[in-house]
């Protein structure tokens, strides 16, 4: 799925209207028209079991929200209530021209600027539409604008957003004061890259891609930096097994992790690489790895010896989690980057890589930090990266010049001048020893020969739905375990191949 900036809707917008006549005002008509046809099909009982209240701001989205309630209208619904929001000389020019139409029409119009008390009304209404900001929304939200979204969010009927829920920041997925609270919102043409990120998801509720009139050319070529990584993708990047393949078809993966105290992390990477489909899995460390007894077909090396480097067809190496930030670390990183082996980075190499000044790593790679982690590489507040994930994830791997994932909520991976945002995940997963399942997982699919990003996107997908399908199955989200990742991987991965996710 594509997605599209801010800056970029607007470019389709302006190309639409240079190369293809589309003007502002036919796309506006288009947009108003084929969301009546969705709010039909989608909120049939609640129309015709009370008024519809449609709250305008000034802007294009209020005319998006004006066109719509003429062809609601039209469509022999007469219970609508009109909502707008305008002072003198605030509306643009195509809201003037819409307001005129729905008046000529015969629609009741209501001002809540000039008539405050009347934004009541909205409470006894069976459904809201919020058309009253749009996506370039700039300033903070005050006065009877922000009293009127206080009130539609305290309605406890459904609420729907044209476009974007009002006060989003459709980039950033952040919020800087007032928003609306929707149960869905009707995205036009393209769907922006801050309904997947940051508070962005809280807001959007259901989303509706609704196409209005783009052509499909100018939007392949204008939304080029932004994408959603889906069950889709990940069905499609999942390595085939045939019947007729043996163990040293699907890769040899090596895993450098663990230290006194940390075996758990090695064990838990290794075996994930395993459940994802390696073929062999061989675990190192500085001292020789103690396997657990539920993780017999490890097999065991000691990272200090030369012989580590002499193993047979290694496929892919994951290093890091519970491994140390030492000198040691950080040479067997820099041997590493004298082999053409695929290699994930995470925890201790990660930091590593920082302290000892080992950026920038070979362009194949995949490193996976958190905030945290990734703050230490682009010297960025956690903060910031918080609030500008997609722009903190490019920047990392621009610096790098590797692949970058930044786990979170939600995980966005960043490789070129591309970014993709995974569609899973939730807050089930903030526990110790989920990032070693995911090192493992990467590395597994890398070692049976999937690239980079497809490796790396399949594995965050499926890390992220099986916390999803914790939470959905009924247990408590701080109840997971990364163990239990790693023992759900064979059912769900099983559904994903088979079409059975739901």
């Amino acid at each position: 799925m594509r997605l599209a900036t801010i800056e970029q809707c607007k470019k389709i917008e302006h190309l639409s209207t240079l190369e293809y006549d589309l003007s502002d005002e036919i796309l506006m008509e288009s947009a108003g028209a084929i969301a009546a046809r969705e709010i039909e099909q989608s909120f049939f009982p609640e129309i015709k079991r009370g008024q519809v209240a449609i709250v305008c701001g000034p802007g294009n989205n209020g005319g998006d929200g004006l066109v719509l309630a003429r062809h609601l209208h039209s469509a022999g619904h007469r219970n609508l209530i009109l909502f707008i929001l305008t002072q003198e000389g605030s509306s643009s020019e195509l809201f003037k021209k819409q307001l005129n139409r729905v008046r000529l029409q015969g629609l009741k119009v209501i001002n809540i600027i000039e008539e405050p008390e009347k934004k009541n009304k909205i409470l006894d209404c069976s459904l809201v539409v919020d058309a009253i900001f749009g996506i370039g929304l700039a300033r903070e939200i005050t006065g009877e604008h922000l009293k009127t979204i206080d009130i539609i969010n305290s309605v406890k009927v459904p609420v729907l957003s044209l476009d974007t829920p009002s006060g989003l920041n459709c980039d950033s997925g952040t919020v800087s004061g007032a928003i609306i609270n929707a149960h869905m919102t009707l995205s036009f043409g393209l769907a922006k890259p801050g309904f997947f990120v940051a508070e962005g998801p809280q807001y959007v509720g259901k989303l509706r891609i609704l196409p209005i009139g783009f052509p499909y050319e100018i939007l392949r070529s204008a939304a080029t930096t932004h994408f959603v990584f889906t069950e889709k993708l990940a069905r499609r990047y999942l390595p085939k097994r045939p019947q007729t393949s043996n163990k040293s078809d699907h890769g040899h993966v090596l895993v450098m992790a663990g230290s006194e105290g940390m075996w758990g992390a090695g064990v838990l990477c290794a075996s994930s690489a395993y459940r994802v489909g390696a073929g062999y899995v061989t675990w190192a460390s500085f001292k020789k790895p103690e396997v657990l007894e539920e993780a017999p077909e490890i097999l065991t090396t000691d990272l200090s010896s030369e012989k580590i480097w002499s193993l047979k067809k290694v496929s892919a190496v994951a290093i890091g989690p519970g491994l140390g930030v030492t000198k040691q670390t950080a040479e067997v990183i820099e041997r590493l980057k004298k082999t053409d082996w695929p290699v994930v980075l995470d925890a201790d190499a990660i930091t590593a890589c920082v302290e000892f000044d080992l950026l920038p790593l070979p362009s194949h790679w995949v490193i996976t930090p958190h905030t945290g982690e990734l703050s230490k590489i682009i010297k960025k507040e956690v903060r910031f990266i918080e609030k500008n994930r997609f722009e903190s994830a490019l920047e990392a791997s621009t610096y790098t010049g590797c692949h970058v994932l930044l786990k979170g909520f939600r995980s966005v991976l960043a490789y070129g001048h591309r970014t993709m945002v995974i569609n899973s995940g939730n807050s089930a997963l903030s526990k110790a020893g989920t990032g070693d399942v995911l090192t493992g997982m990467i590395s597994g699919f890398l070692a049976q020969g999937v690239d980079p990003v497809q490796a790396t996107g399949t594995a965050a997908y499926i890390h992220g739905r099986m916390a999803d399908e914790w939470v959905r199955s009924g247990h408590d989200r701080r109840s997971l375990m990364a163990s239990d990742l790693r023992n759900h991987l064979p059912q769900l991965m099983n559904r994903l191949e088979t079409g059975a996710l739901v």
